[in-house]
């Protein structure tokens, strides 16, 4: 009888066991990897959104934030997906891009996998665009082709924003503008501060500067005081202090710059570079050549790796080599900024 009840559990069991693979395919199938700001998760993600991602754990599925995302790895992926995808948080945009164009879109049987390769390539198209390395208008038409057939990928904020960036570099404000203003919906105060500067940063460049000044305010009264929020409280610090350069509040802005530049880790290069920008071109403004030179000076030597930084300072170094009577420095800058940079605005100045 024991032996008759044991061959009995075997037997169901064995049909248990069998019935598994069936019960747990879905889950199972895939494990898309999502790095967090702080810790990750894995599982399959089963929807997106522009604010959020949804993850299926073994059945239980969880939504992730968009903002609390830093980087998402697919199952199945290409490996050169996965490679552009570091070449792009490096800011190595050229090589990205030569690496996701060997990709054959035809052999990728998921969706969400195809997705990912058509923001990349339009991303950084984009980004080599601004830095003077391809076509503004075909990056645009790239960019905005895939926020519109793409309106709940979890990169739309990103892309969106993105295409403002390539409207103010084609000096078309108000299209600009209204990215920035879509960017603004989203539900998250760093996000909303982001939106505030690029929308005041649109306005400088329209020379409507205390309009400019009023959205940098709006972003530095933000309560939040998170890391990303700071980040952005110090990006409207910089660009509220060159708008009140330009309203003839020099000493108030160069002691706002200063600040930042001397509490900010010089390993932050793009705030810095964006920094030492803002003080040199408050130091113009103040008839102190010298003063402007040693900080577009600073972009040059230290922080040429951030290109539209870099084309800024050269555009400015060109004319003030000249000024202070070193008219080969001047030329040498101007051809570097050709060389380098010969399709941004910055160039064409």
């Amino acid at each position: 009888m024991k032996r008759l009840t044991f061959r009995l559990r075997f037997l169901i069991l064995l049909l248990a066991a069998s019935m598994l693979p069936a019960s747990f395919a879905h889950a199972a199938s895939k494990t898309d990897r999502v790095r967090l700001a702080k810790g990750s998760e894995a599982g399959e993600i089963t929807e997106t959104s522009p604010v959020e991602v949804t993850i299926d754990k073994a059945g239980s599925p969880k939504k992730i934030a968009v903002n609390e995302i830093r980087s998402v790895v697919l199952d199945g992926e290409p490996t050169e997906l996965t490679q552009a995808r570091l070449n792009v948080k490096n800011g190595g945009y050229v090589t990205a891009l030569d690496t996701l164009k060997k990709i054959d879109a035809t052999k990728i049987d998921r969706g969400l996998v195809r997705e990912d390769v058509e923001f990349y390539l339009a991303y950084c198209a984009a980004k080599n665009a601004l830095a003077g390395n391809g076509d503004m208008i075909d990056a645009g038409r790239q960019l905005n082709e895939f926020v519109r057939a793409h309106p709940k990928s979890f990169h739309y904020l990103e892309a969106v924003e993105t295409v403002g960036d390539v409207l103010v570099a084609a000096e078309k404000y108000p299209a600009a503008q209204k990215q920035y203003e879509e960017l603004a919906k989203a539900p998250w105060p760093d996000y909303k501060m982001r939106a505030a500067v690029l929308l005041g940063r649109t306005l400088q460049a329209q020379g409507k500067h205390d309009e400019a000044i009023r959205q940098f305010d709006a972003a530095l009264a933000n309560l939040d005081d998170g890391e990303a929020a700071r980040a952005q409280k110090q990006a409207a610090t910089l660009a509220k202090a060159v708008s009140l350069a330009e309203t003839k509040k020099l000493d108030d802005a160069v002691r706002m710059l200063e600040e930042v530049i001397q509490n900010t880790d010089p390993e932050q290069k793009e705030l810095q570079a964006r920094a030492y920008n803002a003080l040199g071109t408050c130091y113009e403004r103040a008839d102190r050549p010298k003063d402007a030179l040693l900080a577009f000076l600073h972009v040059d030597v230290l922080y040429s790796s951030v290109p539209d930084a870099h084309a800024e300072a050269l555009s400015h170094l060109a004319k003030l080599w000249k000024t202070v009577g070193q008219d080969d420095r001047g030329r040498e800058a101007q051809q570097t900024l050709q060389e380098k940079y010969g399709k941004t605005h910055w160039a064409r100045q």
